[in-house]
């Protein structure tokens, strides 16, 4: 986006990606006012949903965190399930790394369940046994189903936990 100046801006016929959901909202918002199209594979994220607001010319050529949302909302009421604890991992807060793959992801399964479920995150570069252990506790006490980031359960693989994994992401 910095080499590119108003001067040539009417060049451009369409942007190709960026795929960084980062990248893509900057990029996006840019384009709208230029009248730009922009194609991405990316853009999983619930913000792309404002179009008419923030990104009129974005085109996701992907499905979104929404629809897993929505599948794992049909999921778990196909098995009769109320509740659902979310377990993902998320960077730091003074990171300048964002949010993760995973926070997006859950956050539109957790908008899809209505809210209502009791969600912790975990940062995987710094956690410890002790904390995986303290943080299925906690969740434990909150429901009986777990959607579960992949990496705990290969950090407790050969650790008898006395939990169950109903159910895993």
């Amino acid at each position: 986006m910095n080499k590119l100046n108003t001067k040539n801006i009417k060049n451009v016929d369409a942007f190709l990606g960026p795929v960084c959901d980062y990248a893509i909202a900057p990029v996006s918002r840019y384009a709208g006012v230029w009248g730009i199209p922009v194609l991405t594979t990316g853009g999983q994220a619930d913000a792309f949903l404002h179009k008419g607001e923030h990104y009129p010319t974005l085109t996701r050529m992907m499905g979104s965190h929404r629809l897993v949302g929505e599948a794992l909302r049909h999921i778990l009421h196909s098995f009769g399930w109320t509740s659902a604890a979310l377990i993902y991992h998320n960077h730091a807060m003074e990171s300048s790394k964002g949010h993760s793959e995973c926070h997006f992801t859950l956050s539109a399964v957790f908008s899809a369940l209505n809210k209502t479920s009791v969600h912790k995150s975990f940062n995987q570069e710094t956690n410890n046994f002790n904390d995986y252990r303290n943080l299925l506790t906690f969740v434990s006490h909150s429901a009986r189903n777990f959607l579960l980031d992949a990496f705990i359960i290969f950090n407790f693989a050969g650790y008898d936990l006395d939990v169950k994994f109903l159910y895993e992401v």
